[in-house]
């Protein structure tokens, strides 16, 4: 039974990856603790699932997709990978866990308050070194938190992207360090037969789940897709809160 449990919570994780282009990781990783699913094993199947999903997304938007601002995101996000590692060696990981998430509250909260009254927050972020900026807080948060959508989505508000460009650039963002992350998490041993066994038995649902979840992106319009983002990042602040 935990299989299949397994294999329905990567395909949720998919879906929401595939129709909002981040979430993934933290809808799923709660859901595995759940059911006591070995961490190691849930973090490389979640990690793997990411990226199956994301390469065929990158592709669909590719001609809505900034391929300098990739650039100087991923740059940033690989800098602010060891700057996470540290943070979870040195630093009280739960204290961290529960600031972000409060600010996660705070932030979805207000602009969803915003949006909803149809009153936009102007933010003027022009300059390159943003990308940098921003591709650097999501290596951090990726790799002490396993959640590098959180801060390229919060800046993705920020630009007023649209929704093609918000997925297309979310999803080619994780496109690249996914392969750095899969990579790492090779490496350090967090693979395993299981991991094989059960990514050989989600990769079909996946195929056919990915179109599905296109259909019901393609219903969603720039405006809705802000609100949503908003409600995500509400409920992630959420979740995030309660579990530091």
């Amino acid at each position: 039974m935990t299989v299949v449990e397994v294999i329905l919570i990567l395909l949720f994780g998919a879906f929401i990856r595939t129709v909002f282009g981040f979430g993934d990781a933290l809808v799923a990783m709660p859901m595995m603790a759940l059911i006591s699913f070995d961490l190691k094993t849930a973090t490389a199947l979640v990690g793997v699932t990411g990226l199956l999903v994301a390469i065929p997304a990158a592709i669909q938007y590719r001609s809505t997709i900034n391929w300098s601002v990739i650039r100087r995101l991923v740059l940033g996000s690989i800098l602010g990978i060891p700057v996470g590692i540290s943070l979870v060696k040195f630093v009280d990981v739960s204290t961290v866990g529960r600031i972000l998430g409060v600010f996660l509250i705070l932030y979805g909260a207000y602009n969803m308050y915003n949006s909803f009254r149809n009153r936009s927050v102007s933010v003027r972020l022009h300059s390159k070194l943003w990308d940098y900026f921003f591709g650097l807080i999501s290596g951090v948060l990726g790799s002490a938190y396993n959640s590098h959508g959180v801060a390229i989505a919060i800046y993705g508000t920020l630009k007023n992207w649209t929704a093609d460009e918000f997925r297309g650039i979310l999803q080619s963002h994780f496109m690249c360090v996914g392969v750095i992350v899969v990579g790492s998490q090779m490496a350090s041993g967090f693979w395993n037969i299981n991991v094989v066994e059960i990514l050989l038995i989600t990769i079909p649902f996946l195929i056919v789940e990915i179109p599905l979840s296109n259909w019901v992106s393609r219903r969603i319009n720039s405006a809705a897709m802000v609100k949503y983002v908003y409600l995500l990042l509400f409920i992630f602040g959420i979740m995030l809160t309660i579990k530091g």
